[in-house]
């Protein structure tokens, strides 16, 4: 009953005082009801609305990783060109030069690196954010790898009149468990950075351990960071110096992506810092890998041999036109080089001659039969092994890691080629 149909009962209610609370009673019930049902349409509204926010984030998502996944391989190919060439003209294998051409070849070079660097840092944290980055972990020697950092910074930090410096401080283990590669490229970034923004002084890289936790400290004696800018660091395409006019050079990635690559090994990056005094980031990340994960999940680091290298390598891909910078610097160093574009060609290959490496590019990587092909260039399938080499894709899905020798990111440079050929 309403309030309304209740006036029908009027006439037979002695207590008009009595007759009209009871009304005003079943108004606020209607009232109530009806506000009830309102409040559930729009929080039916509201939750469609959110389900469609959702799927559209999702799909916009998927979206972004297939661009990414796209745009990689057409934004480091030609980069790969670019570099490896350069390097192929600065070594004069094709002829001489002269003061003015080499010079302009290190331009090139140099743009085509920092080109490179913008951009894998780019893919790199949208593959992070995405949670398409997954880490292979190793068990990494502290001090090689810092020390190896610190060789790589210390040309720019002379340049500059900086003193770079490396300090233990109550290093318990000397090895911790983590994603080599992402490690280094962590610190290098903190280098980095350091060094840029450091004009006079010092920058020091101080590695310790508590409890556990390993601690990579790198501190400078720079500009500095204001308070209220010390977490808008960390935001992707930010820096302190603003404007088209700064002074400082760099797509403002650096530290967003380190930070996203502590927290994937399950860590965290902190700053302390004042203006006109210098910054302290310290990384710290679990001694033992991420939670969660064991010595299965660590893949061996197999030290590389040198020698001398064989003399013939046979090139497996899809695409062999984007390898043309690495087989004309293999040819230069004296081998016989030879490309197949399918498994069949490669068996073909072997009939008439035994190679002494197989390299496997990025592209016929991803093949899902990868493993199989690998297994047959083993005896005694065939007179002699062969040593095999994968180029790791993007996304570092690689079908057959198990039965390779070596393993390459890209781009390729004259130093990981060197490495190759003396296996």
């Amino acid at each position: 009953m309403t309030a309304n149909d209740l006036e029908d009962l009027r006439p037979f209610c002695r207590d008009d005082a009595a007759f009209e609370q009871l009304k005003q009673v079943l108004k606020q019930r209607d009232t109530s009801r009806e506000q009830g049902r309102l409040d559930m349409a729009r929080q039916t509204h509201r939750t469609q609305a959110l389900e469609a926010q959702r799927r559209a984030a999702e799909a916009a998502s998927q979206a972004k990783s297939r661009f990414l996944a796209m745009i990689s391989h057409e934004l480091r190919t030609p980069l790969n060109s670019i570099l490896g060439l350069s390097a192929l003209l600065s070594r004069q294998v094709v002829g001489s030069l002269n003061p003015k051409q080499s010079e302009y070849l290190d331009y090139i070079h140099g743009s085509g690196e920092h080109l490179l660097a913008i951009i894998s840092d780019i893919l790199d944290l949208s593959k992070v954010e995405a949670g398409q980055e997954h880490l292979r972990l190793s068990q990494v020697s502290l001090t090689e790898l810092c020390q190896a950092c610190l060789a790589m910074m210390q040309p720019r930090a002379a340049e500059k009149g900086l003193v770079l410096t490396y300090q233990v401080a109550d290093l318990g283990p000397t090895t911790c468990i983590a994603d080599e590669r992402r490690l280094r490229q962590m610190l290098l970034n903190l280098l980095t950075n350091a060094i840029k923004f450091t004009a006079q002084g010092q920058v020091t890289l101080t590695v310790h351990s508590r409890e556990a936790l390993v601690e990579f400290e790198v501190e400078d004696t720079g500009i500095g960071i204001p308070a209220d800018q010390l977490e808008q660091i960390f935001q992707p395409f930010t820096q302190i110096d603003r404007g088209l006019d700064r002074q400082y050079e760099g797509a403002g990635l650096g530290l967003a992506l380190t930070r996203q690559l502590a927290q994937l090994h399950g860590g965290h990056l902190r700053v302390t810092s004042s203006v006109g005094q210098g910054s302290c980031f310290v990384i710290s990340l679990p001694l033992h890998g991420p939670e969660g994960s064991s010595l299965a999940d660590v893949r061996a680091v197999r030290p590389v041999p040198v020698g001398t290298g064989g003399q013939r390598l046979v090139v497996v891909d899809t695409d062999l036109d984007h390898h043309r910078a690495l087989m004309a610097y293999v040819r230069a160093c004296g081998w016989q080089v030879s490309g197949c574009r399918s498994w069949a060609e490669v068996h073909q290959h072997l009939k008439e001659h035994q190679p002494h490496l197989l390299l496997v590019g990025d592209r016929e990587a991803c093949n899902p039969a990868l493993e199989n092909h690998l297994q047959q260039l083993k005896p005694p399938l065939v007179p002699q092994p062969i040593k095999v080499v994968i180029l790791l894709p993007e996304d570092g899905a690689a079908g057959g890691l198990a039965s390779a020798d070596a393993y390459i990111d890209l781009p390729l440079t004259i130093p990981k080629l060197e490495r190759m050929l003396s296996l």
